[in-house]
């Protein structure tokens, strides 16, 4: 159900709220999203750790979504480009 301001469902709203190659800590992200629409903090929570394509729980748990988003070691997120992350594992 889309919830956004424009139309949009939690998950565009996550992907527009990131550049190309741009690396955003959790609580930026969330805040970016929070602004776009109303959903609840826990969509919004639940949303960040599906989309997460180098999260291996996440995949098993969510395996209808498609996943956009590549965690790093310290906490930030960043769009996913397999050309210059590691293939997610399976």
């Amino acid at each position: 159900m889309a919830k956004g301001y424009h139309g949009e469902s939690c998950a565009e709203a996550i992907r527009t709220s990131l550049k190309s190659r741009e690396l955003v800590p959790f609580s930026e992200l969330f805040g970016r999203v929070k602004q776009k629409g109303s959903w609840t903090d826990g969509t919004i929570w639940q949303h960040l750790m599906a989309l997460v394509v180098n999260l291996p729980p996440a995949r098993y748990h969510w395996k209808t979504i498609s996943p956009f988003l590549f965690l790093h070691g310290d906490g930030q997120y960043e769009l996913y480009d397999q050309n210059r992350h590691p293939k997610p594992m399976e």
